[in-house]
């Protein structure tokens, strides 16, 4: 999503230290380590990304980056602890900074730095060197995966980053920013339509006006019928003398709390359908990873092909673009990458989530495992 701009730190590359060069100071800061991390990139790790050596060159500098820009002391073999916010500034910020500084594409730089980092943390855990908690090395893969809810323990975080991130948005911005999504624009429409007072006809409602009003607002995204039967169960529209009627006040600037709400809940249920459309169940979550962090973290197609190949679903890559190009023509996510969707949409997004999340957790109740959502 579009970060509000904060206060330049650098304008060309990381500070420097005398005699301490990025490269020196991420060595150091491996120390012992270094020897059993090559050792894990030659017998664990796959080529055919980055070579070993490349994978921890790329390591070393990003980490000296990292410590020389702070300016925290360089100890050594104390690199067994990271937090998942100074690894995403690592990524959003410092790691295009240096591309800037040195001529280089920084996307390139960046995917190469996210595997680095994916594989190191992967060598902490399976180690025993990572100093801190489990959950704490999940946060992190996360950010460097460019991943998000790897297992059932981290979807409460998901879902709190995302009422967060909803919250943060005043009610009028939020209304405003999911008006630009066409689906939600015509189901406000259609509503202002049957606030007019439109014939019910006989229930239960499946064809004439209603339904006519409802199919002219919302296209394909969202069944009228179903989107009627809502509207009606949660008191957006009331029946009177055989008519539609839409309670609370005409004037819509009066009114912004119950038409955000609304709103909101039509996104939610036409990006779930678009979810629920896709292909493939890898798909799905591909989808959901890609939505989910347009408004935490954006996603590149680099990104989401490591994650899914993190979980064994590679192959279905091309299936999940499909559903993000769906997602894309839906008007939820940029057309260019890395996919980022408006703070808006944050509440609408948290909502399909959590259903998603109470699904799995049905399915895993109902088989007697207790897998999480992948993304």
């Amino acid at each position: 999503m579009p970060k509000k701009k904060k206060p330049a730190r650098r304008t060309a590359g990381p500070r420097t230290a005398p005699g301490l060069s990025p490269l020196r100071a991420g060595g150091r800061a491996l120390g012992d380590l270094q020897v059993e991390y090559r050792t894990f990139l030659e017998t664990e790790e796959d080529e055919a990304v980055l070579a070993p050596g490349d994978l921890e060159a790329r390591l070393m500098e990003s980490l000296g980056w990292l410590l020389v820009d702070t300016g925290e002391p360089v100890e050594r073999s104390s690199a067994t602890y990271f937090g998942a916010a100074e690894l995403r500034g690592l990524f959003t910020e410092l790691v295009p900074a240096v591309a800037e500084h040195n001529g280089l594409d920084a996307q390139e730089l960046v995917d190469e730095v996210r595997v680095a980092w994916t594989t190191y943390l992967m060598f902490l855990g399976e180690s025993g060197a990572w100093r801190g908690a489990p959950e704490e090395l999940a946060d992190c893969l996360d950010v460097a995966s460019g991943g998000i809810a790897g297992t059932a323990s981290d979807q409460h975080s998901v879902l709190d980053a995302l009422e967060a991130a909803a919250l943060a948005v005043p009610a009028e911005e939020e209304l405003r920013d999911l008006r630009t999504v066409p689906v939600v624009t015509g189901a406000l429409e259609a509503l202002d339509a049957l606030r007019a007072g439109v014939p019910v006809g006989e229930e239960p409602v499946v064809d004439g006006p209603v339904v006519d009003a409802l199919r002219a607002g919302v296209g394909e995204a969202i069944d009228p019928v179903a989107l009627w039967l809502d509207w009606t169960a949660s008191g957006v529209v009331e029946v009177v003398d055989g008519r539609t009627h839409v309670p609370g006040p005409v004037d819509a600037l009066h009114d912004v709390d119950n038409r955000r709400d609304v709103a909101a809940s039509v996104l939610a249920t036409a990006v779930t359908n678009v979810l629920a459309a896709s292909s493939t169940p890898a798909a799905v979550v591909g989808g959901l990873s890609v939505v989910t962090a347009s408004v935490l973290d954006p996603m590149t197609t680099p990104q989401l092909r490591a994650v899914m190949e993190s979980t064994g679903d590679g192959d279905e890559l091309p299936a999940a673009l499909e559903t993000v190009r769906a997602l894309g023509e839906l008007g939820v996510l940029s057309a260019v990458e890395p996919w980022t969707a408006r703070p808006g949409v944050a509440g609408a997004v948290h909502d399909v989530v959590s259903v998603f999340f109470a699904e799995d957790r049905d399915e895993d109740e109902d088989e007697g495992v207790g897998v999480g959502v992948h993304a």
